[in-house]
């Protein structure tokens, strides 16, 4: 039985998309004219009824195509439509010679994750193996709160060009809005050295470290067929990321080929935590009889692991006597209920390392074959799985 339950809510990004499509149609008919104010945010947001936010996003791209022109303390203004596009240009000048810092961008983590985040120790590894070349890691923080891809695409054209204008020797990216700045990426791989972490990007030629995630995931459902467990459901979200799909398949690989346990097969697509309060299809799992329900779940991350943990323990259920639950990346130690959590450990230091190798070998030969490395997981046991 194979069983795909998605339960995403709708996206904000339509909306946002649709407020920047409108306010750019305005500026080009002329209804706002070059050097005029555009009306304040809280008149948008009352006059188009949308969220602030989708207005401030939709301000902020046009920013960035020079299409509205911004101060500091004053409101924004319609820019020339003769200066569209002028972020993408070359410019006129020649361009600073490259300095010895080397950009992390990534988001800056959360206070869930106990000790050092994920992004600090990926720092440390970089910073360490950098220096001894002589080189410096300087730390870019792209989000202040993962969810909205149109924020994010925003912020991270606007740190890689600042990369680019400052001249940095190199950077080391962690993308969060994948569909978006494709060029600016290719244009950024052109210049500097571009090591990506995480994500691949497709179109994107550049150097790549992940971890072993098929492999992780298969570790961690043997762990659970071990203790027993054969109605194992595996939760995640429904992004086109090779992360996420590397994981889900390897939850398949496990059941159906190494182990073949393919008579039950139940992926759960839950939203993003913006939609945390709507999980229909998973509080529908909730609803089955116990003989029913899965005995473990296994989770893209550790993140989603808490989220999980909360709605069964909402409902009553108990971790790790009535449901065993599996977490990914090893940030958050422990679920809410003070259980330790199982987590498939990324070595974060490695992840560094193996990036600052990878800057080190492209400005040694800015022509050598692109590389991809991916690093070992390991799966780390604590309280939250137990034997049926």
């Amino acid at each position: 039985m194979t069983t795909i339950l998605n339960g995403e809510a709708p996206s904000a990004k339509i909306k946002m998309r649709d407020v920047e499509a409108l306010i750019r149609e305005r500026i080009e008919t002329g209804t706002y004219r070059t050097g005029d104010r555009l009306p304040s945010e809280r008149e948008l947001c009352e006059e188009l009824n949308v969220h602030r936010r989708a207005v401030r996003t939709a301000i902020q791209v046009l920013e960035h195509q020079g299409l509205v022109v911004r101060q500091p303390n004053c409101r924004a203004t319609v820019g020339s439509l003769d200066g569209r596009g002028s972020h993408d240009e070359e410019p006129a000048s020649a361009a600073p010679q490259l300095s010895r810092f080397v950009a992390l961008m990534m988001s800056h983590g959360t206070p869930q994750e106990e000790g050092g985040t994920g992004q600090q120790r990926i720092f440390w590894g970089m910073n360490q193996t950098l220096g001894m070349a002589g080189y410096h890691t300087v730390f870019l923080d792209l989000v202040d709160a993962v969810g909205i891809a149109d924020e994010h695409a925003y912020r991270e054209a606007r740190h890689l060009q600042y990369a680019l204008d400052q001249g940095f020797g190199g950077i080391v990216f962690y993308c969060y809005s994948y569909n978006s700045n494709r060029d600016l990426l290719r244009k950024v791989a052109g210049k500097i050295p571009l090591v990506l972490i995480d994500r691949e990007l497709p179109g994107v030629e550049a150097d790549y470290v992940g971890v072993t995630n098929r492999e992780g995931t298969i570790d961690a459902v043997k762990h659970l067929i071990d203790l027993g467990h054969r109605r194992i459901a595996y939760v995640t979200r429904s992004e086109p990321l090779n992360t996420v799909q590397d994981r889900l398949q390897g939850y398949l690989t496990a059941l159906r080929g190494q182990l073949g346990l393919d008579s039950f097969e139940m992926v759960i697509s839950v939203p993003s935590s913006a939609n945390y309060d709507n999980w229909p299809a998973f509080d529908a799992i909730l609803q089955l009889p116990a003989e029913q329900r899965p005995t473990a779940m296994v989770c893209a991350n550790d993140y989603e692991a808490t989220h999980v943990s909360e709605r069964l323990l909402a409902h009553g259920i108990r971790i790790p006597e009535d449901i065993s639950i599996i977490g990914c990346d090893n940030i958050i130690t422990k679920l809410p209920n003070g259980v330790g959590l199982t987590t498939i450990a990324q070595p974060f230091e490695q992840i560094g390392a193996e990036a600052a190798k990878l800057f080190l070998r492209r400005i040694a030969d800015r022509r050598a074959e692109i590389v991809e490395v991916d690093c070992p997981t390991r799966l780390i046991i604590r309280e939250s799985c137990r034997a049926i």
